[in-house]
């Protein structure tokens, strides 16, 4: 939404690197925006399979459910326009899934990068590893308990279409954002089977300050559209875990109340602290001496894949340099003003 410069650099980017799946956008930006976007497709065809359609008056999660009713094919994974998914790593999440039939959800490795500027074009000042969600345990109320206690968003996987669907389903009844776009979403794919992570590059998210962020702890259970969101939350988890685990619609309406619970309490015990980090994260974005303070705790946390780093990912002895590359070249290399609105 209002962020056609990220949308075109994403195009531009699969253009590139001869993305050859279908690409469904869902658009809800203003006229100006819509118009540029339309210009820059149209100079595409041919070469992109692009189903564009706009959505000036949904939600994300109502745009996210009309998206996944459009794709025809097999596999799918979701993303906005400010982050890239890797082809090559596509392809060989799909070959895992079919494979694996007991598996929901493939990704590989992911990325966190930022820029010295606000848009879509700069030079790289942050890149490190992105935690996505491994449950291998073999029931799904097992994989739910693990996936609340340790809470990372799915959605960037690669998923089967019929997961997608059934992730998606109840989407509709939910007016609070973070349980209809991410939270329901998520916990029905761990609860639908496991989640792997292959040796691969696979997403790099950008953070900046155009992002959409959800709202925080506080404003997120003091809504007034909090409870009516949960109820819809609860009964669509335990349909899907009776079903999944063959047990009875009370039990797991217990189990989805225990397995819930952590996750909330990591906001109530750690969470206020939390809470106060995301709100310092966000305000890190547009003051200089608090991102400063960000960037000092992050030197301090313990080092995780080593390998992902940009002077690594930058040295063609590293396994993901081919895939980052044309990464790289996207994200760097800032296109003329007329090339962006044409």
């Amino acid at each position: 939404m209002n962020r056609s410069d990220f949308l075109i650099r994403l195009l531009r980017y699969y253009e590139e690197t001869g993305f050859k799946g279908c690409i469904c956008i869902g658009d809800s930006s203003n006229s100006e925006h819509i118009e540029r976007v339309k210009r820059v497709i149209e100079t595409l065809q041919g070469r992109l399979n692009i189903v564009y359609r706009e959505y000036p008056d949904l939600n994300a999660a109502d745009s996210f459910k009309q998206l996944v009713d459009l794709v025809t094919t097999p596999y799918a994974a979701l993303l906005a326009d400010d982050d890239l998914l890797v082809p090559t790593a596509l392809n060989k999440c799909a070959k895992f899934l079919e494979e694996y039939p007991d598996y929901a959800a493939a990704h590989g490795i992911g990325l966190i990068i930022g820029l010295d500027s606000e848009g879509p074009y700069g030079r790289v000042v942050r890149c490190e590893y992105y935690q996505q969600p491994v449950i291998e345990a073999e029931s799904a109320s097992q994989r739910l308990n693990d996936h609340m206690r340790n809470y990372h968003p799915t959605v960037h996987s690669l998923h089967r279409i019929e997961s997608w669907r059934a992730m998606y389903r109840e989407v509709h009844l939910i007016k609070d954002t973070t349980f209809g776009a991410e939270l329901l979403p998520c916990c029905k794919s761990v609860i639908l089977g496991k989640s792997k992570e292959l040796d691969c590059l696979y997403v790099i998210r950008q953070v900046h300050v155009q992002q959409y962020l959800l709202p925080d702890f506080y404003d997120w259970i003091t809504s007034p559209v909090w409870y009516s969101s949960y109820i819809v939350f609860r009964e669509g988890l335990a349909e899907a875990l009776a079903l999944q685990d063959n047990i009875s619609i009370e039990k797991a309406h217990t189990l989805v109340k225990e397995a819930f619970l952590p996750y909330l309490d990591i906001f109530l015990s750690q969470g206020s602290g939390a809470w106060r980090g995301s709100r310092f994260r966000q305000i890190a974005r547009t003051n200089r001496l608090a991102r400063r303070i960000c960037q000092l705790l992050r030197s301090l946390k313990p080092k995780e894949h080593s390998e992902i780093s940009l002077s690594a990912l930058l040295s063609a002895s590293s396994p993901y340099h081919a895939d980052f590359m044309p990464i790289y070249k996207a994200i760097t290399t800032s296109p003329t003003r007329q090339e962006s609105i044409c």
